[in-house]
C-alpha cells in the first residue's frame, strides 16, 4: 500500500485538493481489484487441475476463449456502453462482474462443479475487460493534460505491484485455507474497491460543485 500512497503524493501537489483525493481513492480501488486478480492467475491452472482434473489442452483451450471475450467485449460492447454510460458507472458493472464470477468460482470449489467454474470465468473476463478502460479513462479525465504521463505512469506502478503480491497471497492462502479461498478475497477485496471508488465519485461530485 505504500506505492498506492507515494504515487497519490506524487500527484497530490500537482492537482490539489479534493481533486487530487478523488484520484488516490481511484488507484486504491484499482489496487485492490488487481490484487485478487493477479491471484487468480497465478492459481487459475493448478485449480482446474486439483479440481476438475482438467489437462492442459483444456486449459490452453480456456485461456484462448477467453481472449476472444476480452476482443469481443472491447471491441464490440465497451463501445455501445459508452454511449449510454459514464465511465464510473462502466467500471462498477464491471467490478461487480468480477464479484459474481469469483462468487461462481468458489461456489465450484466447493461443489466440484465446473460449469459453475466456467460460468464465472466468463463473468469475471467481461467485467475485468471493461473495467480497464473505463478506469484508464476516468484517471485520464481527472488530470490535467500536463500530468497524463505522471499519473498513467503511477497507475500501471501500481498494477504491476498488485500483480506481485497477489500470486504471493493467492498461492499461500490457496495452500493453507483450500482452492476457495482466492476467489473469496477477491469478493472482499472488490466490495472493498467498489466503496472506495463511490466515495471517489461523490468527492469528485463535490469537487466541480
Amino acid at each position: 500500500m505504500s506505492a498506492v500512497a507515494g504515487a497519490g503524493a506524487a500527484i497530490g501537489p500537482a492537482l490539489g485538493g479534493l481533486l487530487a483525493r478523488y484520484l488516490k481513492r481511484l488507484l486504491v480501488s484499482a489496487f485492490l481489484l488487481w490484487i485478487p486478480n493477479g491471484s487468480l492467475q497465478a492459481v487459475f491452472s493448478q485449480f482446474t487441475i486439483d479440481t476438475f482434473n482438467w489437462k492442459p489442452a483444456l486449459i490452453g483451450l480456456m485461456f484462448s476463449i477467453m481472449g476472444i471475450q476480452d476482443i469481443i467485449s472491447q471491441g464490440l460492447i465497451m463501445p455501445k456502453l459508452l454511449k449510454k454510460r459514464s465511465d464510473a458507472q462502466i467500471a462498477i458493472l464491471g467490478m461487480a462482474s468480477e464479484m459474481i464470477g469469483y462468487s461462481l468460482i468458489a461456489a465450484s470449489a466447493l461443489f466440484s462443479f465446473y460449469p459453475l467454474f466456467i460460468a464465472g470465468m466468463f463473468i469475471f473476463g467481461f467485467g475485468d475487460s471493461i473495467f480497464g478502460p473505463s478506469f484508464n479513462g476516468m484517471v485520464s479525465k481527472a488530470a490535467d493534460a500536463s500530468e497524463q504521463g505522471r499519473i498513467q505512469g503511477g497507475s500501471q506502478s501500481i498494477q504491476s505491484l498488485a500483480r506481485i503480491i497477489g500470486p504471493i497471497i493467492g498461492g499461500q492462502i490457496y495452500v493453507t485455507l483450500g482452492h476457495a479461498a482466492p476467489a473469496v478475497m477477491g469478493i472482499f477485496l472488490i466490495a472493498a474497491a467498489i466503496l472506495v471508488l463511490n466515495k471517489g465519485i461523490f468527492e469528485a461530485i463535490y469537487a466541480r460543485e
